[in-house]
């Protein structure tokens, strides 16, 4: 008998639909959220009737939508708000006043419903849900300023519509709108705000530092606080989702982007309470109703047109006045048309006071279910164009980074791989290398096998926060000997290690480990000392000694710290000297990511020094920066730093970073300073099917790589026919690649041809549909020239690329993806 009763049927059957239909929206190109309400409306009473939207759905369904705004708010990106905050302000209050007021104005006098219920009613236009986030952030620009805004604009306009919403309810109670009320909304309201801001932080830094993010303990401790939240906004007289949104964004600086714990937030949201929301929120869905009643269809379609063209309005403005694209003001218009959280709180709480009639509550299901496809759509169609629009139009090849994580014992190698997980930039090539080297001693067999033991829970930890990683075991007379022989055969740019605060007698007869890698490890290194979570630091205090500026890492340096504080949420403070101000200052803005930064300048090093020992506090991070034994820079009152720092301040967590060995690290410095030597000229060449020959088409490419020199360009010519017969790459069924090293081009040079399937190629039954020739000068290394055709094949590996170069119609628009 339907519906269906069966506790594990009713589980089973909605765990199929969520397995499947994502694998089906995929296929079909659609949003899967489109499909997942249309299987609650199939599915549930008011279809085929399979299932009762019973307590159990709707716990998970409420769970859901409180998830979605706390992944809004822990995805935010906080500096980027605070950059544009007064944008968010303008765009919250236009994305509320626009349909707050022209919705009153149309329920009043074209639907004809009396004043307290058009404000009502407008006000579930004015808010909105963001349903589509997650599109956003699968396309890459949940970052860009248009979706920040868009995101920052959401907690005003929803606690603005939802404030309307508190006040009509209790008038409708019988509530006096008087002073004592207007002094509980807000102080509620203000009460809720301190709590989650200031209270979360502290209550989260305590309990990470008891508890480790193994078991999931950190997890269910994030998990309780959100729905904490949501449910003390009751208290505030808001709706559950404005907690939930203001824990997210409390959260945002304690959950690093690249950990076990947001691998294990952004997954059960996901895969399992997001779905459930969707399919509950379809089940709500009648169209009998609608068809029966003739007067809901005018209310339901009033409402679709009034709230598609009140939030297109609001979002068309804002672009306008800022200056944004089609395509960003489209995007916004998505995030912000869809209906459904406060929209549901409204109509329920509406409906169930007789406010709201059922044509209203039956238009509130139907403008749900147009505008949540519609927002999908346009974030879908109109993101991807967001995020083709593009920077500058050169654009330097990134190298590869290889990190040696070197690991002895269980407890402190999961510290150390999460302090690597969060210094390695995704967007680079390379991987991390957890390492233990095995003493070369009678008891190697056994060694090997603890060795192996912990290299997989290396493993296990590193599969958790979902990066990939290639442990490695090495037999050695020494461990320092291990790993200077690894990171020279792994090509390892940074080594991350772990610092021991005792000496041993052999130590200091011999030397530690640390100083031998200090004196001979060609890599950069970096040694830690993590006694508290990283999650937990509140700051990360940088002190950079005289001549800092003229430091042979200083780059990679910058960029590693404003990597790190990104990461953990850490406010960064840069201590030095009035002398490298102003050259440290050019060097760190110029470093990625952007950051906000604080700089402390002091006349000496030693007046630097005695000012961040007196400003260290219990959850800052400290990270000084060494110098080798034979640099120049090196000074004995550096050296006795990290003691000094150690000694004072033993709780906190301490790093000493120290520059590659300048042989070692030449090569990749010159290819990184020297200007414009890497940065990579993409030209078009737009060609009709069957209108040149391969030989005129080569011709022409190679002009347009040399367009100022006739001879230049016979040589490139005669290059790329060479690569042509002999070694062409191809890198799809469809795409060729020749390249070739010309002593023509003083920079890489890539042209790029579209549509050549007129021509014959040797070896080949057709001519290829995108035919592309790299050209790099004579004078640049093998290694730099395997470094560019890694970055273009990359491009061709990524699954997003792959498919706008599948969609593209010139080569004009390919060659986009190449400099964007």
């Amino acid at each position: 008998m339907l519906p269906i009763t069966d506790p594990i049927l009713i589980f089973t059957l909605l765990a199929l639909t969520m397995l499947v239909l994502p694998l089906l929206a995929e296929r079909l190109r659609i949003p899967d959220l489109v499909l997942l309400l249309g299987a609650g409306a199939l599915l549930g009473p008011n279809g085929l009737g399979l299932l009762a939207r019973n307590s159990a759905i709707t716990l998970f369904g409420s769970v859901g939508i409180l998830y979605i705004m706390f992944l809004a708010g822990l995805e935010i990106d906080l500096h980027r708000f605070a950059k544009t905050r007064a944008r968010c302000v303008v765009f919250g209050l236009l994305t509320f006043a626009v349909p707050q007021v022209v919705g009153t104005l149309a329920g009043r006098y074209v639907l004809e419903f009396a004043w307290p219920t058009a404000l009502l009613l407008a006000s579930m236009f004015a808010s909105h849900t963001l349903l589509a986030y997650p599109i956003a952030s699968r396309l890459g620009i949940s970052r860009s300023e248009p979706v920040a805004v868009t995101v920052g604009a959401t907690i005003i306009t929803d606690t603005l519509a939802l404030l309307v919403l508190a006040v009509i309810a209790d008038t409708a109670r019988g509530v006096a709108l008087g002073p004592v009320f207007w002094l509980n909304i807000s102080g509620g309201l203000a009460a809720l705000v301190a709590l989650t801001w200031w209270g979360i932080p502290l209550l989260a830094r305590w309990f990470f530092n008891q508890v480790t993010e193994t078991g999931g303990a950190q997890f269910l401790f994030v998990i309780v606080t959100v729905c904490g939240c949501a449910y003390l906004s009751h208290f505030a007289k808001m709706e559950p989702i404005i907690g939930a949104f203001l824990a997210g964004a409390a959260f945002n600086r304690l959950i690093p982007e690249h950990s076990s714990l947001m691998s294990r937030v952004v997954f059960a949201g996901h895969t399992l309470f997001i779905p459930f929301f969707l399919i509950s929120v379809g089940m709500m869905v009648d169209p009998q109703a609608i068809v029966a009643n003739p007067r809901s269809w005018f209310v339901g379609a009033a409402m679709i047109v009034l709230v598609v063209a009140t939030k297109y309005g609001a979002a068309w403005l804002t672009g306008r006045a800022f200056g944004y694209s089609l395509a960003a003001r489209n995007v916004m218009f998505g995030l912000s048309v869809v209906q459904a959280a406060a929209t549901l709180a409204a109509v329920l709480v509406g409906y169930n006071l007789h406010i709201f009639d059922d044509t209203v509550l039956n238009g509130a299901i139907a403008m749900i279910a147009v505008t949540c496809p519609l927002g999908a759509w346009m974030v879908d169609r109109h993101g991807q164009t967001l995020a083709r629009e593009a920077p500058p139009a050169v654009r330097s090849v990134k190298s590869d980074q290889h990190l040696l994580v070197p690991v002895t014992n269980p407890a402190f190698a999961t510290k150390l791989l999460d302090l690597a997980f969060l210094l390695r930039d995704t967007a680079r090539p390379g991987s991390i290398h957890p390492i233990t080297i095995v003493r070369d001693e009678t008891d190697v067999e056994e060694a090997m096998a603890k060795g192996e033991k912990l290299l997989a829970e290396c493993l296990s930890h590193a599969a958790a926060a979902e990066l990939p990683v290639e442990p490695t075991i090495r037999v050695d007379v020494n461990t320092s000997d291990g790993i200077i022989r690894a990171a020279k055969e792994l090509h390892i740019s940074l080594v991350v290690a772990g610092w021991g605060g005792s000496r041993t007698p052999s130590a200091r007869l011999f030397g530690s480990v640390m100083e031998r890698l200090i004196d001979n490890c060609p890599a950069r290194l970096l040694f830690c000392r993590l006694p508290k979570p990283l999650n937990t630091m509140r700051r990360l205090l940088v002190l950079l000694p005289p001549l800092s500026a003229r430091h042979s890492d200083m780059p990679q340096f910058l960029c590693g710290a404003k990597q790190l504080s990104l990461q953990v949420g850490a406010d960064l403070r840069l201590y030095l000297t009035e002398r490298d101000s102003a050259a440290v200052r050019r060097q760190a803005e110029e470093a990625t990511p952007s950051r906000p930064l604080t700089f402390i300048a002091s006349d000496s090093l030693v007046a630097a020094r005695t000012r961040l020992l007196d400003d260290i506090l219990p959850d800052d991070l400290i990270l000084l920066l060494g110098e080798r034994q034979n640099s120049i820079l090196r000074t004995p009152a550096l050296d006795k730093l990290a003691t000094l720092v150690l000694s004072r301040h033993p709780a906190n967590n301490l790093l000493l970073a120290y520059p590659a060995l300048a042989a070692f690290d030449a090569p990749e410095r010159d290819e990184e300073t020297a200007p414009g030597a890497d940065a990579l000229r993409v030209c078009p060449v737009e060609v009709r099917s069957g209108a040149v020959s391969a030989d005129e088409l080569l011709l022409e490419m190679a002009g347009r790589a040399c367009p100022d020199d006739t001879a230049a360009a016979d040589e490139a010519c005669r290059l790329l026919r060479s690569a042509a017969k002999h070694d062409p790459a191809e890198l799809t069924a469809d795409t060729l690649l020749l390249h070739a090293h010309c002593e023509a081009v003083s920079q890489p040079v890539l042209v790029i041809a579209f549509d050549g399937r007129g021509c014959r190629f040797p070896g080949r039954a057709e001519g290829p549909r995108l035919l592309l020739a790299l050209l790099n000068p004579a004078a640049n290394s093998p290694e730099r020239h395997l470094k560019t055709l890694a970055e273009i094949g990359r491009r061709f590996r990524d699954p997003l690329t792959a498919e706008r170069l599948r969609r593209a119609t010139s080569a004009a628009e390919i060659a986009e993806l190449f400099t964007g």
